[in-house]
Parts: C-alpha cells; structure tokens; sequence
C-alpha cells in the first residue's frame, strides 16, 4: 500500500539511501498510526526520535528471518546439486526437484512478501520483476536456475542492505552523542534531569569523561573538551570560563560548570542533526536526472520483454519455450536498480564524511557544485584573519621602556570597550585596579587624554598626534613602517613628545598560507580577498596569505557586485565569510561556505556549506571530496547503464542465462553501493 494513498497524507518522500521518510499530513485526521502500520506490513521497522515503541521490535526479528531464508536457501541448493551431481532422486519431479522448490520458496520468502505489496499498490518494482521470473523458471521446469536466481539475488538484497545501514547509522551516531540525562545543581542540591527538563540558566555540572549534554558556558573550572563531533577537530580544545561548549562534546580532564545557554532542541548539535537528516532526503541534480530517466525506462523494457516473448515465435523465429526464457532473462535485467541507487548512496555517504569532517553541508545539490568551482573568494576579517586584534609590537621612544609605554596605554584605554582598546588591555595582562586614570576626556575618533601617575598622556591615532606635534620625523617613519605592514598603530605621548608606539593587527590565520596553496593545487586557479578595510591592510593580509588578488573598501552590496564580476569571469564562484555582513554574497555566490558555524544561527541559515570549526583546515577537503562524489556518481552511472545494455544485448540474442540477468541487477547494485561507500572513507590532507 502506497503511504501517499493513505487518508490524511499530504505528501510522503522517502529518502532511500537514509531509509528517512518525511511525511506532511492533516493533523485533524492524524494518519501516522495507517502509515506505520503500512510500513510494518511492506515488512519494514520503523525507528522515531520518540522513546522506542514495543511494536517495532518485530523489525529486527525479520531482519534475522531474512538472513535465516537466504542461508537455508543456499544450504539446500548446495544439497540438490550435490545429489544431482550423483544421480540421487534425479527425475522430472524427484527429491532433487522438490529440494531445489523448498530453496526457491525460501529464498523466495522476502521478495514474494515484498512483490505481492507492489503489486496491490499497482507498481513494477524488482520484487515483483524477479518474483514474476522465478515462477517463469518453474513453470518451463528450470527448478535448479529458480532457485539459484532467487538465492542470488536475496543475497544480494540482503549485503545491500547491511551496506546501507553504514549510512543509516550516521544520523543515529550523533543523536547518541548527547546523554539522556544531564546533572543539573539547583538550590545547591545536585540532581539528574532528562533533557527536555533542563532549562536556559541551570548550572550542568560535568565530570571527568562525560560528555556535555547542553550548550552552554562554562561558569567554573577548566578542561580540555573534544568537539570532534562538533567542530571535526581531533585535538581537544582547552575550556576556561567565558568560553562556549556544545553539546555532545567529550570532557577529557577537569570538572566543568557549565550555564546552559540552550535547550535540547535549540542545541548546536540538534541543528546538526536536522539539517543533516534535511541534506540526506533531498536529490542532487544527477539523481533528478536518473529518476526522471526511470520513470520512462522500465515500462518501455517491460513492454520490450512481452514483445520479446510474443513476437519471435509468432514469426515462426524460435519455440515458445525458447523465447519465454530469453524474456524473463530481458525482465529481470531491465530493473534499473543499480542505476537508481548509483546516486543517493554517494551523495548520503559524502554527507556523512564531511559531518565526520567537520562541514555540514546542506545538500547533494552543493556537492556536485564545488566539484565546479574554480574561483573562490575570501572576507578578510574573521575567515583568513581570526577576527579578534591583538597587539603586535610595542615600540618604546626616546629613554622609555616598553612595560612603561604598555602600562600608560592600557589605563588610558581601560574604559573602553573598543576591540582595539581590549587588545591593549589584554597585552598588558595586570588586575583591572591597577589602572587608574583620572580626568579622562574622549577625543571623539581620535583619541583619548587622562592623567595617570599625576601626569598628563594622550594616546590616540597617528593623525591625532601629528595635530598636537607630537610625532617628529624618525617617529613618523617608524608609524609609516608599522602601518605599510597592515598594522593600526596608536601613538602614546605627553607634552608633544612621543613616548612609544603601539600596532594592533588581526592576525592572519596560521593555516591560511597552506590553504590557500591546498587550494590551488586542487583546481581553484582563482583565489581572491574581498574586504571593506582599506588597502594598505588588505594587501598585507593578502600577501601574508598568498593570494594574489584582492579588492578594499567594500560595502556588503559591493561584494555583491564583485561576486558577480566573478562569475562573469570564471564562472562557478563559492564566497567563505563569517555567515553575518558577508550573508549578500555568500547568498548570490554559487557556494556559500559561513565560518565556524557551531554556534551560529546566521552562519547555518546563510550558508549552503557551513565549517563547524573558526578555522580553515577542512575548505580544501570538502572541495576535494566533492570532486571525488561527483566522480564516483559519474563511474556508478556509466558502469550500470553499460552493464545492463550489454546484457540486455545478450539475453535478446539468446546467450544470456537468468543467473547473469541478476547479477546484471543486485551485482551491479551491490558494486555501485560500494563504490558509494568508499566516500565514508577520510581522504583528506590536513593543511598546516
């Protein structure tokens, strides 16, 4: 029975590869419980993310019944050509006939089962073609090739099926991943709470070797904390308080307060899981292209195998007997199973190596388009930079020293919550009361003053000292010196003297100059920086990064224009920014790729590939591992459209037996699977 023709079913899609059926239905009339009682019946298990339900036990009983049918099938075929082979029971109805019936009906058993549902649901699936040749083979009195064909191909069914469970775990592995419990200190009392009890603002107390089971910030303690499952990063990262943790990540060492900062279902992890389980059910291009071409392809061979039956012998070309087999090796070969799964078990398979990796990406569809891509663009600040200024030189004038230079500046910018008066401040690393300033005055854009140690400073732009006289000509070209390497410099002076220079830089990503070289190297000839800095910064990053190309001060609708410019040019183009300002162009971009996505709401919802990790170690891997996809569903598709023609070719001419018809069908199936599968594999060269 079909799940859409059940009352209340709005639509129904089934996600093969994943086994995911998404259902929209009218919640007045509520059909799920025809619908599972229609799965259970087509002899399939059905597993939610509610708690587990008693009658989908029977599931996994069938599954044994399944592999139970195939061996004992096997077994007595094995027994029947054995006595056969000794001229035991032989004869047109002897025992070796009646043993080689009982392996038919017990390979048979599944996909008799599975046939007659197709039938009552008026559709021609495998089941229905192989259980239709089966009975063929008995009726002209080929018992052994029967039961030889149904044991092939239940075999068959069944290897399929446990490949596939690979790609069906992947889901599961991750939702396992959060505890169901989490301990929570309320009131000072410590208790264990289920998921769905635990609120925003409770205290998670996490031990040694557990993992966290809400998101949240760490409020006490430190540890270093596995985010693999998160972030794809294999080295634990060190957790202080202030810093954030995701559920599903592994404590390795210390105990950790943890607030919580979302609920089960708000969970970095829990949005993981959805958009993955979203990207599994949707259909890549080539896979649209393959179903299409089935809808027409089976019903014409079909038909061809009837024509293949009737017309010779009516033409006095052959007996009856003759052609009727040749048609039943023409129907079995003509299912285009190996053709239609070609796709979906790369694709899901690639999904799943990049969750594993680290990159979530929301669709087949995407894959198939970084396969394309040969130019790509970068936002400066926040993807090659790490998006937070520190200080990087200090330069004392005249007879002072640099702690002197660093501790006047930092009380000067204590009040500020300017990211460049934070970096000072975090430079200078002394307790916030030993800054003390007094009379302090704000410079509007400039600068500031104040008095501190019962003098007189000011610290502020180059342009602000040079109005006051303060920078002479030596100072002036040190300043020239630090900003021509794309550093914003402050100058500390008192009495229109210069005490010292202080330059402020966003760090380049230290993985930056591999990637991109990574990058290269794999096909993507175009590499280019678009920001809205000005050009004496952007071209120290660039050069800092090894690219070659960039455009300065630009607007969010100039990276637009520059994203389009791109695509003129080059034509495939993907846009990596941080998922916020960049979202214009990473939007129109071919391949939006957002920064360090755990966390982030914009980023996952921007983005058509998002790397969990604010780094860039994964870009090249993804890149590389959708040309790999798009290669393995290009082979698959190839080798079972040839496969297939060249039996068919054989079984009209006569010299194909029905044993070949199926390997033409589960063989081929079996081997595209597997070369699907390959894809789990990690093939990636890490840039450092």
């Amino acid at each position: 029975m079909s799940v859409r023709s059940i009352t209340g079913v709005i639509s129904a899609d089934l996600a093969f590869p994943s086994g995911a059926l998404t259902l929209a239905y009218d919640p007045e009339q509520d059909p799920r419980a025809a619908v599972a009682a229609a799965i259970r019946a087509a002899g399939h298990g059905i597993e939610t993310g509610e708690a587990p339900n008693p009658s989908d036990a029977p599931a996994a009983k069938r599954r044994d019944l399944h592999l139970i049918t195939v061996v004992t099938s096997g077994a007595l075929i094995a027994l029947g050509t054995l006595l056969d082979v000794a001229r035991v029971g032989t004869g047109p109805w002897g025992p070796v006939s009646w043993i080689f019936l009982a392996a038919a009906a017990c390979g048979g058993y599944v996909t008799a089962r599975r046939a007659w549902i197709s039938v009552r649901a008026l559709r021609l699936d495998i089941n229905a073609l192989m259980a239709l040749a089966v009975v063929g083979a008995i009726v002209l009195g080929d018992f052994p090739e029967a039961a030889t064909v149904i044991f092939l191909f239940s075999l068959g069914q069944l290897l399929e099926s446990r490949a596939l469970d690979r790609t069906r775990r992947s889901v599961r592995d991750l939702v396992s991943l959060a505890p169901e419990l989490a301990r929570v200190r309320r009131d000072g009392t410590e208790s264990e709470v289920r998921l769905a009890e635990a609120v925003v603002g409770d205290t998670l107390v996490v031990k040694p070797g557990e993992r966290i089971a809400l998101d949240g910030v760490v409020a006490r303690g430190s540890s270093a904390v596995d985010e693999a499952p998160i972030t794809g990063e294999a080295v634990p990262v060190d957790k202080r308080p202030g810093d954030r943790v995701f559920a599903g990540s592994l404590n390795a060492s210390g105990l950790l307060e943890v607030e919580v900062t979302a609920g089960r279902e708000d969970s970095t992890l829990a949005r993981i899981i959805f958009l993955v389980e979203e990207a599994q059910g949707q259909r890549a291009p080539s896979q649209r292209l393959v179903d299409s071409f089935t809808r027409y392809y089976t019903p014409i061979v079909v038909a061809g195998a009837v024509a293949v039956a009737v017309l010779p012998p009516l033409f006095g070309l052959g007996s009856w007997h003759e052609w009727a087999y040749r048609s039943l090796v023409v129907l079995v070969a003509s299912c285009p199973c190996a053709l239609v799964i070609s796709t979906p078990v790369a694709i899901v398979s690639a999904i799943t190596r990049a969750t594993r990796d680290g990159v979530l990406v929301k669709g087949g569809a995407h894959l198939e388009t970084a396969a394309r891509v040969r130019a790509i663009a970068f936002d400066k600040t926040g993807t090659l930079t790490c998006g937070r200024p520190e200080v990087t030189d200090v330069v004392p004038l005249g007879d002072h020293d640099t702690a002197h230079v660093l501790r006047i500046a930092a009380a000067l910018e204590a009040g500020s919550n300017h990211p460049i008066a934070q970096a000072v401040l975090r430079a200078e690393g002394s307790p916030a009361g030993d800054r003390l300033a007094r009379d302090l005055t704000d410079v509007a854009g400039r600068g500031v003053r104040a008095v501190v140690d019962g003098a007189a400073y000011s610290i502020g732009s180059p342009a602000f000292a040079r109005d006051q006289g303060a920078l002479d000509e030596a100072a002036d070209a040190r300043v020239d010196g630090l900003e021509s390497g794309g550093k914003t410099v402050l100058v500390l002076f008192s009495d229109h003297a210069a005490l010292g220079l202080v330059a402020v830089a966003d760090a380049v990503r230290p993985e930056a100059p591999a990637v991109v070289a990574q990058l290269r190297r794999g096909g993507l000839e175009h590499v280019v920086m678009l920001t809205g800095d000005n050009e004496r910064t952007a071209g120290a990053v660039a050069a800092h990064a090894g690219l070659s190309e960039f455009q300065a001060r630009l607007l969010p609708e100039q990276k637009m224009d520059a994203v389009r410019a791109f695509r003129a040019r080059y034509g495939t183009v993907a846009m990596v920014g941080d998922g916020v300002n960049d979202a214009p162009a990473l939007a129109l971009a071919d391949l939006g790729v957002a920064m360090g996505a755990a966390g982030s709401d914009t980023a996952l919802e921007t983005a058509d590939v998002a790397l969990m990790a604010p780094d860039l170690h994964a870009l090249p891997g993804f890149f590389e591992l959708g040309r790999r996809t798009v290669a393995v569903i290009r082979a698959n598709v190839v080798f079972s459209v040839v496969t297939k023609a060249i039996v068919l070719v054989l079984a009209v001419t006569g010299r194909a037996p029905l044993w070949l018809a199926v390997f033409a069908d589960m063989g081929v199936s079996l081997l595209v699977t597997f070369n699907g599968l390959r894809l789990l594999r990690a093939r990636r060269e890490r840039a450092v």
